[in-house]
């Protein structure tokens, strides 16, 4: 397993959609994950610590593992199928949620 760092966002020239692009941790290869213009702009919100008049669906999700004692520690990209890669998700005491 690899650990990424996300670069940032990108607009995909060729057909005008998001680019959400990952990098190996002290590597140099990077990983490009297509993504809808509402997940773009929540991640560009995050990365640019810009608070939006009503918590947007990372924003609950976050809340809720907080009240509930959780963190979360990986997301897994376990597989790539008809182009959409599937992860499961790592918490704190050993809890995973595959999606």
């Amino acid at each position: 397993m690899l650990a990424l760092d996300v670069v940032g966002i990108r607009v995909d020239k060729v057909n005008n959609n998001p680019v959400v692009v990952l990098r190996e941790v002290g590597g140099d290869r990077f990983l490009p994950i297509w993504i809808g213009a509402a997940e773009a702009t929540a991640i560009a919100y995050a990365q640019e610590n810009i608070t939006v008049p009503r918590p947007l669906t990372h924003d609950l999700f976050a809340a809720t593992l907080l009240a509930l004692g959780h963190e979360l520690e990986q997301v897994r990209i376990t597989s790539l199928e008809d182009g959409v890669y599937l992860a499961e998700l790592a918490f704190t005491g050993g809890v995973t949620v595959p999606w």
